[in-house]
């Protein structure tokens, strides 16, 4: 007996050990089935409440549609058996059909919320900008889109189930076909369409065409634009216009240097400038690189009168060369070109033509050759077409000017009533030009006659004189005193008029006086003199 007990208790031992070591075994495997499962990101825990919510609306519509169908099944009964009237049978018909309606609209809403998914897979990358000068030395950049979309996020959301029970009938009509799900309806249906393309600096577009539009860019490709740029910028925003989204990125552009020579870009290509005066040319050297180059600058053609140097607009400082670096890809600076005052005259009122380059110092020695070899004449521009340098063509036009002057000795004359004033004058052409017509004139005191001869002046040639004589003339009543006359003279240089500086001759009329008069006056005087003489002598005796 006592074995027998000792073997029961020993079995029942043994079958308690195997219990606790199968539900240790359960709980491992529960354990590790759940650290098994992987983590839900914010977009798939947003997705599945979505999807449940479109659900609930289709089962809740299924249930209505399937209680109305009923009521109406149970009215056209009890109309077949006079029980109710025809407007009862019609209302619950309506009401049926109408539950069928929101059935429909429940089943597509449960769609677009599937296919809703897809906007936070879809993505555009911009893999490229590069901006660089073309064959026409225009500002170009190129841009290289990618449509980059998130399949595997895709296939997540297209894929997704509702967990919690539903009824059958309602998964039945609410889950996405096969097709859908196949990966090449997928990836169709990450293609991105009419997608605006604009390039923007702040709010302002830059690019031309101000808008390109692409019409489909599939999934997985790429696609090149081609964009003028209309303002040198370093960096640019890349707009995009896509599934009712409108982003903007800024980026730094890459620069490709497809250029062998700077462009040179002239704000003036032909000026006007007066003997004497400064002309100034802006200029604009652009160049993109990606190793540093140095550069020469020269001019041709200009007469050895013309003072010509190139000025850093920043700095003011003169130079004659030019670095471009990858950082420094333009310069702005200035041709100051001063004409002298004592220009040849043959070269007043013609055009000089003349060439401001870029080059590099084999090129500047090829030009240095050409200009010894033209000394005395200018270069043909057929030499230079033969140069492939950074080259601008300026004209210059020195325009000389007419000036007029009234040279007079002395300008304060003093006569006696009732006498003639007789003076000369010199008209003095102290311009660059001929005078022509020229016309001096004198404005009289009141009650005066004057007269000038020659009347006028047929052409007067620059640095010449001619001699001109003026009578003036009182009347018999003026008085004694002063007097002012004017003279002037006017002539023509071109269109322009020359006028010279009015001339204001004073005049004074002193009053007449008689000899024998005053030869009384004095003698009278004298003895007046004499006579106090004398008595004073004789008083001093006594």
């Amino acid at each position: 007996m006592i074995k027998d007990y000792k073997l029961k208790s020993f079995v029942l031992m043994g079958f308690a050990f195997l219990v606790v070591c199968s539900v240790r075994a359960q709980q491992t495997d529960m354990a590790s089935s759940k650290a098994e499962e992987p983590t839900k990101t914010r977009t798939e825990l947003l997705n599945e409440l979505s999807l449940r919510t479109a659900l609930i609306a289709l089962e809740h519509a299924k249930e209505m549609c399937d209680r109305l169908e009923r009521e109406y099944e149970n009215a056209l009964r009890l109309y077949k058996e006079n029980i109710i009237y025809k407007k009862e049978l019609d209302a619950a018909l309506s009401a049926h059909k109408q539950a069928q309606q929101q059935l429909k609209q429940a089943e597509i809403q449960l769609e677009m919320t599937k296919l809703s998914f897809l906007s936070n897979a879809t993505h555009i990358t911009i893999m490229e900008a590069k901006k660089y000068y073309d064959s026409q030395s225009r500002r170009m950049l190129d841009l290289v889109l990618k449509n980059t979309s998130n399949l595997a996020q895709a296939e997540s959301a297209l894929g997704l189930t509702e967990s919690e029970p539903v009824s059958s009938s309602v998964r039945a009509e609410s889950e996405l076909s096969l097709e859908w799900r196949s990966p090449q309806q997928i990836q169709a249906l990450l293609n991105i369409e009419n997608i605006i393309v604009s390039i923007v600096d702040k709010s302002s577009s830059i690019g031309k065409p101000y808008e390109q539009i692409i019409s489909v860019l599939p999934f997985g490709r790429e696609v090149k634009l081609k964009f003028v740029l209309l303002k040198d910028i370093q960096e640019a925003g890349i707009q995009l216009q896509y599934l009712k989204q409108n982003v903007t990125q800024y980026i730094f552009l890459e620069k490709e240097s497809l250029q062998q020579m700077p462009t040179v870009v002239a704000s003036q290509f032909s000026q006007e400038g007066q003997l004497g005066t400064d002309i100034r040319y802006d200029l604009a050297l652009e160049m993109l690189v990606t190793s540093d180059k140095s550069f020469s600058l020269l001019i041709t053609n200009m007469p050895l009168q013309i003072n010509c140097s190139f000025i850093d607009s920043k700095s003011g400082a003169r130079i004659t060369s030019v670095r471009f670096t990858e950082d420094v890809s333009k310069h702005d600076l200035y041709l100051r070109v001063s004409i002298p005052q004592n220009l040849n005259i043959d070269m007043i009122d013609e055009t000089i033509t003349f060439q401001v380059w870029v080059v590099t110092s084999k090129q500047l020695d090829v030009i240095n050759k050409l200009k010894q070899e033209y000394a005395t004449q200018p270069i043909p521009t057929q030499k230079f077409d033969q140069i492939d340098a950074g080259r601008v063509d300026l004209s210059l036009i020195p325009k000389g000017i007419g000036r007029l002057e009234i040279l007079i000795n002395n300008l304060y004359v003093q006569i006696k009533p009732h006498h003639d004033i007789n003076i000369k004058a010199d008209l003095h052409n102290t311009g660059t030009l001929d005078l022509f017509n020229i016309i001096p004139e004198i404005s009289p005191p009141l009650d005066w006659t004057a007269q000038v001869l020659p009347k006028s002046v047929a052409k007067l040639a620059p640095r010449d004189k001619k001699t001109i004589k003026i009578h003036l003339q009182p009347s018999s009543d003026v008085s004694v005193g002063d007097y002012e006359a004017l003279i002037e003279a006017r002539g023509q240089s071109g269109s322009r008029i020359a006028e010279a500086l009015r001339k204001r001759l004073k005049i004074h009329i002193r009053a007449e006086t008689h000899i024998v008069t005053t030869l009384i006056l004095v003698l009278a005087l004298v003895g007046l003199i004499g006579t106090m003489v004398f008595f004073g002598v004789k008083l001093s005796r006594r």
